[in-house]
Protein backbone atom coordinates (compact mmCIF):
# COMPACT_ATOMS: atom_id res chain seq x y z
CA UNK A 1 0.00 0.00 0.00
CA UNK A 2 1.42 3.58 -1.13
CA UNK A 3 -0.35 6.37 1.01
CA UNK A 4 0.72 9.62 -0.50
CA UNK A 5 1.61 11.59 3.11
CA UNK A 6 1.70 15.27 1.99
CA UNK A 7 3.19 17.21 -1.02
CA UNK A 8 6.97 15.53 -0.28
CA UNK A 9 6.13 12.25 1.32
CA UNK A 10 4.86 8.76 1.00
CA UNK A 11 4.30 5.64 3.03
CA UNK A 12 4.94 2.18 1.94
CA UNK A 13 2.62 -0.38 3.92
CA UNK A 14 3.19 -4.70 3.50
CA UNK A 15 0.81 -7.23 4.32
CA UNK A 16 1.93 -10.30 3.03
CA UNK A 17 1.90 -14.24 3.85
CA UNK A 18 5.47 -14.98 3.71
CA UNK A 19 7.70 -14.16 6.81
CA UNK A 20 7.59 -11.62 9.96
CA UNK A 21 5.41 -8.45 9.36
CA UNK A 22 7.40 -5.40 8.36
CA UNK A 23 7.51 -2.36 9.83
CA UNK A 24 5.57 0.65 7.58
CA UNK A 25 8.20 3.43 6.44
CA UNK A 26 8.55 6.96 4.93
CA UNK A 27 9.83 5.92 2.02
CA UNK A 28 12.54 7.66 -0.27
CA UNK A 29 12.51 9.34 -4.09
CA UNK A 30 8.65 11.00 -4.01
CA UNK A 31 7.53 12.33 -7.06
CA UNK A 32 4.05 13.79 -8.05
CA UNK A 33 3.42 11.85 -10.93
CA UNK A 34 5.23 8.42 -9.93
CA UNK A 35 6.90 7.68 -6.58
CA UNK A 36 10.46 5.64 -7.25
CA UNK A 37 9.17 2.44 -5.29
CA UNK A 38 5.73 2.81 -7.12
CA UNK A 39 7.36 2.83 -10.32
CA UNK A 40 9.76 -0.31 -8.98
CA UNK A 41 6.38 -2.03 -8.55
CA UNK A 42 4.80 -1.97 -11.88
CA UNK A 43 8.70 -2.92 -13.84
CA UNK A 44 8.65 -5.68 -11.93
CA UNK A 45 4.90 -6.58 -11.94
CA UNK A 46 4.71 -6.22 -16.05
CA UNK A 47 8.53 -7.59 -16.81
CA UNK A 48 7.54 -10.48 -14.76
CA UNK A 49 10.76 -10.24 -12.34
CA UNK A 50 10.72 -13.23 -10.27
CA UNK A 51 12.86 -11.52 -6.88
CA UNK A 52 13.04 -7.75 -7.47
CA UNK A 53 12.02 -5.75 -4.71
CA UNK A 54 8.75 -6.71 -3.91
CA UNK A 55 9.20 -10.65 -5.16
CA UNK A 56 11.85 -10.68 -2.57
CA UNK A 57 9.22 -8.95 0.28
CA UNK A 58 6.69 -11.54 -1.02
CA UNK A 59 9.15 -14.06 -0.30
CA UNK A 60 9.62 -13.17 2.94
CA UNK A 61 12.59 -11.16 2.49
CA UNK A 62 13.13 -8.00 3.68
CA UNK A 63 15.68 -5.66 1.42
CA UNK A 64 15.06 -1.81 2.83
CA UNK A 65 12.19 -3.06 4.67
CA UNK A 66 12.63 -4.15 8.31
CA UNK A 67 10.69 -6.33 10.74
CA UNK A 68 9.32 -5.54 14.20
CA UNK A 69 11.96 -6.22 16.12
CA UNK A 70 10.33 -8.96 18.16
CA UNK A 71 10.29 -10.76 14.77
CA UNK A 72 13.38 -10.63 13.51
CA UNK A 73 15.02 -13.92 14.93
CA UNK A 74 18.04 -15.16 13.02
CA UNK A 75 15.72 -17.55 11.12
CA UNK A 76 13.98 -14.77 9.49
CA UNK A 77 17.25 -13.39 9.22
CA UNK A 78 18.92 -15.84 7.15
CA UNK A 79 15.46 -16.62 4.61
CA UNK A 80 15.84 -13.09 3.86
CA UNK A 81 19.90 -13.12 2.81
CA UNK A 82 19.14 -16.37 1.00
CA UNK A 83 16.16 -14.61 -1.02
CA UNK A 84 18.53 -12.02 -2.02
CA UNK A 85 21.51 -13.85 -2.64
CA UNK A 86 18.96 -16.22 -5.20
CA UNK A 87 17.60 -12.59 -6.77
CA UNK A 88 21.07 -10.53 -7.06
CA UNK A 89 20.38 -11.14 -10.82
CA UNK A 90 16.70 -10.14 -10.69
CA UNK A 91 17.34 -6.80 -8.62
CA UNK A 92 20.05 -5.49 -11.19
CA UNK A 93 17.53 -6.36 -14.01
CA UNK A 94 15.23 -4.25 -12.24
CA UNK A 95 17.19 -1.68 -11.38
CA UNK A 96 17.77 -1.25 -15.25
CA UNK A 97 14.40 -1.99 -16.55
CA UNK A 98 13.19 1.19 -14.24
CA UNK A 99 15.22 3.17 -15.48
CA UNK A 100 14.46 2.54 -19.10
CA UNK A 101 11.16 2.45 -18.25
CA UNK A 102 10.69 5.55 -16.40
CA UNK A 103 13.23 7.37 -19.14
CA UNK A 104 10.57 6.19 -21.85
CA UNK A 105 7.25 7.26 -19.48
CA UNK A 106 8.90 10.57 -19.14
CA UNK A 107 9.43 11.03 -23.11
CA UNK A 108 6.13 9.65 -23.75
CA UNK A 109 4.38 12.03 -21.58
CA UNK A 110 6.45 15.01 -22.49
CA UNK A 111 8.00 15.46 -19.48
CA UNK A 112 11.84 14.91 -20.55
CA UNK A 113 12.75 15.60 -24.39
CA UNK A 114 16.04 14.43 -24.38
CA UNK A 115 16.65 10.50 -25.65
CA UNK A 116 17.72 8.17 -23.93
CA UNK A 117 21.29 6.41 -24.25
CA UNK A 118 20.92 2.82 -25.96
CA UNK A 119 19.76 0.26 -22.46
CA UNK A 120 22.42 -3.06 -22.70
CA UNK A 121 18.81 -4.54 -22.17
CA UNK A 122 17.48 -7.21 -23.99
CA UNK A 123 13.47 -5.37 -23.78
CA UNK A 124 10.86 -7.01 -26.21
CA UNK A 125 9.15 -3.24 -27.63
CA UNK A 126 5.63 -4.55 -27.05
CA UNK A 127 6.58 -5.34 -23.14
CA UNK A 128 8.30 -2.03 -22.74
CA UNK A 129 5.16 -0.30 -24.80
CA UNK A 130 2.66 -1.90 -21.79
CA UNK A 131 4.70 -1.13 -19.09
CA UNK A 132 4.87 2.58 -20.19
CA UNK A 133 1.03 2.98 -20.94
CA UNK A 134 0.65 0.58 -17.32
CA UNK A 135 2.42 3.74 -15.68
CA UNK A 136 0.59 6.15 -17.04
CA UNK A 137 -2.58 4.80 -15.84
CA UNK A 138 -1.06 4.85 -12.30
CA UNK A 139 0.55 7.93 -12.71
CA UNK A 140 -3.04 9.01 -13.23
CA UNK A 141 -4.58 7.38 -10.17
CA UNK A 142 -1.44 8.54 -8.26
CA UNK A 143 -1.84 12.16 -9.32
CA UNK A 144 -5.98 12.43 -8.40
CA UNK A 145 -5.17 11.21 -4.72
CA UNK A 146 -5.94 13.40 -2.09
CA UNK A 147 -3.45 13.57 1.02
CA UNK A 148 -3.84 10.76 3.05
CA UNK A 149 -4.92 8.66 -0.20
CA UNK A 150 -3.32 5.18 -1.24
CA UNK A 151 -2.87 2.84 -3.99
CA UNK A 152 -2.80 -0.75 -3.03
CA UNK A 153 -1.46 -3.52 -5.17
CA UNK A 154 -1.17 -7.04 -5.12
CA UNK A 155 1.95 -9.08 -5.64
CA UNK A 156 0.83 -11.94 -8.51
CA UNK A 157 1.02 -15.15 -6.65
CA UNK A 158 2.55 -16.99 -10.00
CA UNK A 159 5.56 -14.76 -9.19
CA UNK A 160 6.18 -15.45 -5.74
CA UNK A 161 9.23 -17.51 -4.70
CA UNK A 162 8.51 -20.51 -2.39
CA UNK A 163 11.89 -20.57 -0.27
CA UNK A 164 10.26 -23.59 1.54
CA UNK A 165 10.13 -25.34 -1.33
CA UNK A 166 12.91 -24.21 -3.87
CA UNK A 167 16.56 -25.61 -3.72
CA UNK A 168 18.24 -22.46 -4.82
CA UNK A 169 20.72 -20.89 -3.22
CA UNK A 170 20.71 -23.78 -0.49
CA UNK A 171 23.38 -26.23 0.22
CA UNK A 172 23.48 -29.38 -1.50
CA UNK A 173 21.90 -31.51 1.61
CA UNK A 174 22.82 -34.53 -0.39
CA UNK A 175 26.80 -34.12 -0.01
CA UNK A 176 28.35 -35.07 2.49
CA UNK A 177 31.82 -33.63 4.09
CA UNK A 178 34.34 -36.10 4.55
CA UNK A 179 37.04 -35.47 7.09
CA UNK A 180 40.23 -36.61 6.77
CA UNK A 181 42.32 -37.75 10.01
CA UNK A 182 46.17 -37.99 9.97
Amino acid sequence: MFTKVDAKRYRVAIEREQGPALVPRHAPGYDDLMPHDVAHYLVEESYEIELGVWGQLAAGGGGIFAPAPEDNTLRHQRRAQRIAAVGRADMARSEQLVVLTVATWERSIGRVRQRTLPAPLDVDPDELAAAVRRMTDVADQWRALPHGGFLEFTWPRRLTFDAATSHRGRRNPRRTRTVTRR
